[in-house]
């Protein structure tokens, strides 16, 4: 299809991120986020806090693999907001995501199970792309400890414009492609935090480059 680039809509997407990640990467319609985490690093928590702080503004749709009903309902509760007040779609799913992708919505899939063939993370992705129209979607990925890159290694680097990376303590942006400001190039930066029950985070930095030997 041509591309109507004279006529195209630059405005970002008006979306709410953690640790005000919204100041550093522009999100546009048609965008995927990848946050890779490793095991209990904070990744629900972190699609949590996102969910609360657009659930008002966007139609959402989290479409988690992990837990039950149950165990959603349990960390949502501890959260200083009432249950009823939570407004968003909650779908059991563990595969085939790009299926029911809704186009112009704001999408979440908790997370996308890889057991073998990682190698085929960028085809995954790149399916859940092509579905979007106006909406987007963040999608979270299992990573090893110490290692920047999920499951699937840099093949799921290709299709993200936002790709975190989160440790216990520490947050990282691995890929932004579009800066939010010209002279503050978002790649490489991170943030320390701690969490507090599952789901608060206290923020104990700001974003910069660290070594990587750094403490």
């Amino acid at each position: 299809e041509p591309l109507d680039w004279k006529n195209a809509n630059t405005t970002p997407l008006p979306l709410k991120w953690p640790f005000g990640i919204e100041n550093l990467v522009n999100l546009f319609p048609g965008n995927i986020a990848v946050i890779a985490g490793a095991p209990n690093a904070g990744k629900t928590a972190f699609i949590l806090n996102f969910i609360r702080w657009n659930m008002h503004t966007h139609p959402i749709h989290l479409f988690s693999s992990e837990g039950g009903p149950e165990e959603l309902r349990m960390r949502l509760s501890k959260f200083d907001l009432p249950i009823d007040e939570w407004k968003f779609n909650a779908w059991d799913r563990s595969g085939n995501f790009a299926d029911v992708i809704r186009p112009d919505a704001v999408n979440i899939v908790d997370y996308l199970e890889l057991h073998d063939d990682f190698f085929k993370v960028g085809g995954m992705l790149k399916a859940i792309s092509d579905k979007l129209r106006s909406g987007s979607c963040l999608i979270a990925l299992q990573k090893n400890k110490g290692r920047d890159e999920g499951l699937g290694g840099v093949r799921g680097l290709e299709k993200p414009r936002l790709y975190l990376s989160m440790d216990a303590g520490v947050l990282k942006i691995v890929k932004g492609k579009s800066w939010a400001e010209r002279e503050n190039n978002p790649n490489g930066q991170s943030v320390r935090f701690k969490l507090v029950d599952g789901c608060k985070f206290l923020i104990q930095s700001r974003w910069e480059r660290r070594n990587e030997n750094e403490v």
